[in-house]
């Protein structure tokens, strides 16, 4: 049997057990145990998401789990160049980034309106 639907089948037992109700939520709690083992991904996230100046440094040392000044240092040591808006740009840039929070977390049903 290939290993896909090995894995398939296995996604499927625990499923149809009722540990977890569906697919999504298996795979969610897989990918978020995966984080936590191998804590390396959290910064590998982290620094790919503020190069694509996804989020600010601060949301970006949050999500690899160090401090500001810790994650600067990882920029470093990776040879990234820090960026700095101008104060308008920054404010809009925040501004979308929590706006984007907000719906992400509307739609996991977690605060209502």
């Amino acid at each position: 049997m290939k290993a896909k639907s090995m894995m398939k089948e296995r996604v499927e037992a625990v499923i149809r057990s009722g540990v977890y109700p569906d697919e999504s939520e298996l795979y969610g709690e897989a990918i978020r145990t995966l984080f936590e083992v191998k804590s390396d991904l959290k910064t590998i996230a982290a620094v790919e998401l503020y190069k694509e100046g996804e989020v600010s440094i601060e949301r970006a040392s949050e999500i690899a789990g160090v401090n500001v000044v810790q994650f600067k240092e990882i920029l470093a040591q990776k040879g990234i160049t820090r960026w700095i808006g101008s104060g308008e740009d920054e404010l809009k840039r925040r501004t979308e980034e929590l706006k984007k929070a907000k719906r992400q977390t509307f739609k996991k049903g977690l605060i209502q309106n």
